[in-house]
This record gives structure tokens, C-alpha cells and sequence, in this order.
């Protein structure tokens, strides 16, 4: 147990620092909902581009707009 949980210490940082990197390298990824073929033009979640923003991306604008907002 005690090796299990120090495998998770040591390769939690890991991911999270290369998930980051990979949001901030590319920031849009494909839409889910069109598919491989992609641009649906009556799809509501990319509105027919085919490209969405990364869920590490949204957070990370969310967080910005959340610390602009209260320091200016």
C-alpha cells in the first residue's frame, strides 16, 4: 500500500505538469460530439467548427478572467 501511494505522489505531479504543457501548446483539441469527420454545422458544442477549447484551457481563462476582474 504504502508503495502504491508514494507511486501516486511521484507521477501526480508529473501528468498534471505535462497536461498543463499540453493545454498551453495546444489549446483547442477536436470536437467529441461531430466526431472524426467533424464540422457538424448544427452542432451546439463547437458551433460547427469542429475545434473545442481543452477543459485545462477553460479553466485556466476562467481563472484569469476571475483574477483580472478582482484586481482591476
Amino acid at each position: 500500500m504504502a508503495t502504491a501511494i508514494t507511486l501516486l505522489v511521484l507521477c501526480l505531479p508529473a501528468i498534471t505538469v505535462c497536461y498543463i504543457a499540453w493545454c498551453l501548446a495546444s489549446p483547442w483539441g477536436t470536437c467529441r460530439r461531430c466526431r472524426p469527420g467533424g464540422r457538424n454545422r448544427v452542432c451546439r458544442a463547437c458551433e460547427g467548427t469542429g475545434m473545442r477549447p481543452r477543459l485545462g484551457w477553460q479553466v485556466y481563462l476562467y481563472l484569469r478572467r476571475l483574477h483580472r476582474g478582482g484586481t482591476h
